[in-house]
């Protein structure tokens, strides 16, 4: 085979030009997914009745379906009931006017707290009962157990698997093609169906992700190291 690296820079360049993009679904998927992620992992924890039934089946479900199945039958939802339900709510925008970067991060927000959910619901987990029995016997309430005894044991379990589900949440951005958007994955495409050169493509590709991953390593080790001094100090 042979590799050009002309093409393979300049399919570089193309990619590393919807780096934004990514990001931009990555960042608002993962946030979106942190703050329902938190609420079904509580419910689901703590038993609330009917709520947890629901949350069960919510996760259960979304873990099963495959995400560029979810993408596909949410845009087909966007196309055929967003002009409907826009002029129900009196709102002059149309289907035209809304980008679909935001119905990929709908879609994939949806997978996104289901995983989230069972991540932060195993750290809940692994914090022992008896450490909400020793808060309340010196007087505590139980969301003063909570933030004090209980969530810094919890972040030094969760974090470690939060850098991973953001770097996966992050790879499963390039699925946003099957509903028109342009990432980094696409982006390399675009550039190689000029000249047909798919291995240069996927080759720019995966060096782009490769260095976002790194990025995003770096920073979930320099969060542990300080969540870990945190602990320490609270200890």
């Amino acid at each position: 085979m042979n590799i050009q690296p002309v093409l393979i820079w300049e399919a570089f360049k193309s990619a590393v030009s919807y780096i934004p993009i990514t990001l931009l679904i990555t960042s608002a998927v993962v946030v979106i997914g942190l703050f329902f992620g938190v609420l079904v992992a509580a419910v689901r924890t703590y038993r609330i009745p009917v709520l947890s039934h629901l949350a069960d089946g919510f996760v259960i479900a979304f873990k099963a379906i495959p995400i560029n199945l979810i993408l596909v039958v949410s845009s087909l939802l966007f196309v055929t009931h967003f002009n409907g339900i826009a002029s129900f709510l009196h709102l002059t925008v149309t289907i035209r006017d809304v980008s679909r970067i935001y119905v990929g991060i709908f879609a994939l927000s949806f997978p996104a707290i289901a995983q989230m959910s069972e991540f932060i619901r195993g750290s809940l987990l692994s914090v022992d009962r008896g450490q909400y029995e020793a808060g309340y016997t010196v007087g505590l309430t139980f969301w003063q157990t909570f933030r004090r005894i209980v969530l810094p044991q919890m972040m030094l379990v969760f974090v470690p698997s939060l850098t991973g589900i953001v770097i996966a949440l992050m790879k499963a951005t390039s699925l946003v093609i099957l509903i028109g958007v342009v990432d980094v994955m696409n982006g390399a495409l675009k550039y190689a169906n000029l000249y047909f050169s798919y291995f240069e493509a996927y080759l720019a590709a995966a060096l782009v992700y490769w260095g976002l991953s790194l990025c995003i390593e770096l920073l979930g080790k320099a969060l542990e190291k300080r969540i870990g001094r945190y602990r320490g100090s609270a200890a």
